[in-house]
This record gives C-alpha cells, sequence and structure tokens, in this order.
C-alpha cells in the first residue's frame, strides 16, 4: 500500500513532496527558451493544486511530449517534486521525479477514498433543485425542465467547467441550483420588475444543462470530451430543450431559449434582450465569480493576499 503522507490543502512553499495525487489534467506549455514543460492539475480529496513537471536538462522536448501524451486523467500517479510559491500561488515543480509519470500507480496499491475531491452535499443539492423547479407553476414549462433534467445523465455529477468554477463531481448541479436561487432572488428584488418567473427558473435551472454532455467520468476525475470546445454547452442545451418542447406555449419555450443561448450575457453570441434573460446572466456570473473568489482566498491566513489562479485577479483575507 502506498501511503498517503501529504494532501493537497497541506502543500505549502519550500516543502518536498513526495506522494500519491490524482492527475485530472496533463497538457504542454511553451518555455521561454522555447522547450515544453507539462502542467498538471492534481486532487485528492482535500482538494485541487497545480503541478509543472520540468524533467532535467537530460530530457529533450520530444521526451517530454511523450510523457505528457502517455499520462493518463483521472488516474492516481506518485508526484515527486518541491513546492514553492509562484505569483502568490503554491505549485509543486518536478524535475528528477518526472520518471514517475511513465506509469500510474496501480489501484491496489493506494485506499480510493482518499481521493475523491467532491465537496458538495449532494443530496441537499438535489432537493434544492426539487424545491426550486416546484416554484414553477406553468405544467408545460415544468414538465419541459422535469424532462429535460431527468433525460440528461450525468447532470448530477459533472463539473460545471474544466477548471475556473464548480470543477468538482457535482459542481454542474451546484451551480445551478445557486443560479437559479440568485435569479429569482434579483427577480424579487428589483421593484416593479413583473418578471415571467416560470420563465427565469426554467431558463436559469436549463442553461448549463448542456455542459453534462460535456464530461465524462474516467477514474477519479471527470475529463473534457470534444464537444466542449468543438460544439459548445449552448448549442447542445439548446438541442436538448428541442427535443421536449412540446406541450409549452411556443412563445414562453422561445423566451426560455433565449436565456439559454444568451446566459454569457456581452461576452455570448447571442445577446441578452430581456429583463429574465439579464438576471440569469447576472446570477451565473455572480454564482461562477464567488465560487472562484471563495476557492481563491481558502487557505490564506489573515492580513495575506495573492493573485487568484481562478478569478485571475488579486484576493486578500482580513
Amino acid at each position: 500500500m502506498f501511503e498517503k503522507t501529504v494532501f493537497v490543502e497541506e502543500i505549502s512553499g519550500g516543502v518536498q513532496i513526495d506522494a500519491p495525487f490524482v492527475v485530472d489534467a496533463a497538457g504542454l506549455r511553451e518555455k521561454r527558451d522555447g522547450g515544453r514543460y507539462i502542467q498538471l492539475t492534481i486532487s485528492d480529496k482535500t482538494g485541487r493544486g497545480t503541478c509543472k513537471v520540468w524533467g532535467t536538462s537530460d530530457y529533450s522536448v520530444e521526451q517530454i511530449e511523450a510523457f505528457c501524451c502517455a499520462i493518463r486523467p483521472g488516474e492516481v500517479y506518485r508526484i515527486q517534486g518541491y513546492a514553492k510559491i509562484f505569483n502568490g500561488a503554491c505549485e509543486v515543480n518536478v524535475n528528477d521525479g518526472i520518471a514517475s509519470l511513465s506509469t500510474p500507480v496501480p489501484p491496489d496499491a493506494f485506499d480510493p477514498s482518499l481521493f475523491v475531491y467532491a465537496p458538495v452535499d449532494s443530496g441537499s443539492v438535489r432537493e434544492g433543485l426539487g424545491r426550486m423547479a416546484a416554484k414553477i407553476e406553468d405544467p408545460g414549462i415544468s414538465s419541459l425542465v422535469s424532462a429535460v433534467m431527468d433525460s440528461t445523465p450525468g447532470f448530477l455529477d459533472a463539473p460545471a467547467a474544466k477548471r475556473h468554477h464548480h470543477a468538482y463531481i457535482g459542481g454542474l448541479a451546484e451551480h445551478t441550483l445557486e443560479t437559479a436561487e440568485i435569479a429569482l432572488s434579483l427577480a424579487g428584488t428589483v421593484n416593479r420588475a413583473g418578471m415571467d418567473t416560470d420563465v427565469l427558473l426554467a431558463g436559469a435551472l436549463l442553461h448549463d444543462i448542456g455542459k453534462a454532455a460535456c464530461f465524462c467520468r474516467r477514474g477519479f476525475s471527470f475529463v473534457a470530451l470534444p464537444e466542449y470546445t468543438l460544439v459548445g454547452h449552448t448549442a447542445l442545451g439548446a438541442a436538448a430543450l428541442m427535443r421536449h418542447s412540446a406541450g409549452v406555449d411556443p412563445a414562453r419555450f422561445a423566451h426560455i431559449l433565449h436565456i439559454l443561448m444568451a446566459h454569457h450575457g456581452p461576452h455570448g453570441e447571442v445577446q441578452p434582450r430581456t429583463p429574465e434573460a439579464w438576471a440569469v446572466h447576472f446570477a451565473d456570473n455572480a454564482s461562477a465569480f464567488l465560487r472562484g473568489a471563495c476557492d481563491d482566498v481558502a487557505g490564506l491566513a489573515p492580513g495575506e493576499g495573492r493573485q487568484g489562479a481562478r478569478t485571475q485577479t488579486q484576493v486578500y483575507r482580513f
């Protein structure tokens, strides 16, 4: 049994690391001198971290690329290196330890319960989604929401993103619930808004439904499928809605579809045109950014600040 003596939440600058971690993602990056290094996202039950694999001067660019291509995301690997602070964030650097990345740790050599990062209370999230869906009064819209959610495998388990926010098992459902709750709160806070809350809730609950088709489970992780970038989750979500449009008033269905297509706001291909669409866009952004900000300040001591890896802005803990 390969003993797990160091966890992600315990890693700090200046510490030698020799422990198993899940490799959630691996990608090649360019060095300033034209060479290549491998950037890993590593995790265990306590959270996620960053690892940069440089190798040594004995390794050619082709060998570094071959190591990267051989890494299987979702598997557990022995990470041997040292931790340091770079741009305000802690990361593990691997030189000689690159050889340990040639093969994953055998499944019978570690305790799997130590490697599942799933901070979501899935039962509470499931109950919350049901509670928000029950607020929809129109039978046709209620049936649409239920049919789409029930026919979408992985919705309750998939992450909401690859790395920036809610990037963990159950993150998509958690983010969806937060977006619906924030959007409904906005509609109830603005005086004389007169928003169609049935349409608003349906749009919020289904705005990211296409993401469930963008990830697949692999080992201890979810990995992004080609559809994530080649098609996009809004198009996949719209297709899911279209399959269950029968029984919904055409005008209200078109409005729900508009909310889904426009939820990226000014940065999306479709711009929000209604108060309901703007409310879902703002709610989506609030959930995503605040989750990232909370994760970026996690682990900071009072009086410390750093560049947030998720928010890409300075964060601080008072």
